[in-house]
């Protein structure tokens, strides 16, 4: 099993990668015939939103450019797909939540359209009305880690545990590395699959800082010319890929800060708004 995190930082972000999970882009046509509800009150994707952001907004201890959640994904052994199916995924993710975030607020689904199944989590940057934080320090994540291992071992034996836990927590250091190292000579990303990948990663993104932020996060190396990210390394060797060979031409990119831009400009508004009042109910 392999257990990945992304921060997400802003209200936006949120709401986006709550649909993606619950989405999978289309393919999950019902997300409450296989969501986990962790300490939520709702299962209507809006109030979840709600209860993400009020939480974080009411108790939670700001830090500059802190994150309002977790997006977390759970991947079993591609060797294991045919074994599993959506019971085995739901104790795999409830008994996760149970040992790494029991207080924490908590969302997800299984994604089945890829070589091997794999479950999407977000998960509250801070406990349930509470302002402590859940976020773990390398050997908590390590321990975690380790009991799912043994988790997994005793309640499904019948699954293949791939994980080299003398080697735990040794970072890829791009996605680059890993097609070359860690899969068989001479198979490539595709141009698709990375056009997916890095498009998954722009949807979840609500400013072009976060999107690079985000690439860098999952793997991907950029490159820069003139002073401008122009695109992410692909394959072996050096080769380069351009964004806008990607689907992404820069105009959408600058779209997300121009949305940003837009999102904070309404807030100051909206907080202004708030101390006027205040003043004339003084």
């Amino acid at each position: 099993m392999i257990i990945k995190a992304v921060g997400v930082k802003t209200n936006t972000s949120v709401k986006n990668v709550l649909t993606y999970i619950a989405t999978d882009k289309g393919r999950i046509e019902n997300y409450l015939n296989e969501g986990v509800f962790h300490n939520l009150n709702s299962t209507d994707l809006e109030d979840i939103s709600h209860e993400f952001i009020t939480n974080y907004d009411n108790y939670a201890r700001k830090r500059s450019n802190g994150n309002k959640a977790l997006h977390i994904m759970l991947s079993v052994n591609p060797l294991d797909r045919d074994r599993m199916n959506i019971d085995i995924m739901d104790d795999i993710v409830n008994h996760y939540l149970k040992t790494a975030y029991p207080s924490a607020l908590a969302f997800g689904t299984h994604h089945k359209s890829h070589s091997h199944w794999h479950s999407h989590l977000l998960v509250s940057a801070n406990e349930l009305m509470s302002e402590r934080g859940t976020r773990l320090s390398k050997q908590q994540l390590k321990e975690v880690h380790m009991q799912m291992i043994d988790f997994l071992k005793e309640k499904h034996p019948e699954l293949t545990i791939g994980i080299d836990t003398q080697n735990w927590g040794r970072k890829l250091h791009s996605e680059r590395e890993y097609y070359q190292k860690r899969r068989n000579p001479g198979i490539r990303l595709i141009k698709n699959e990375l056009s997916q990948k890095v498009q998954d990663i722009f949807k979840v993104s609500s400013s072009s800082e976060e999107f690079y932020h985000n690439l860098t996060s999952e793997g991907f190396e950029t490159y820069n010319f003139k002073d401008k990210v122009q695109g992410v390394y692909w394959a072996t060797g050096n080769k380069k890929m351009r964004f806008s060979r990607l689907g992404l031409d820069f105009e959408r990119i600058k779209e997300l800060d121009v949305q940003d831009e837009r999102l904070q400009e309404l807030k100051k508004v909206r907080s202004k708004d708030k101390a006027y009042e205040r003043q004339i109910m003084l």
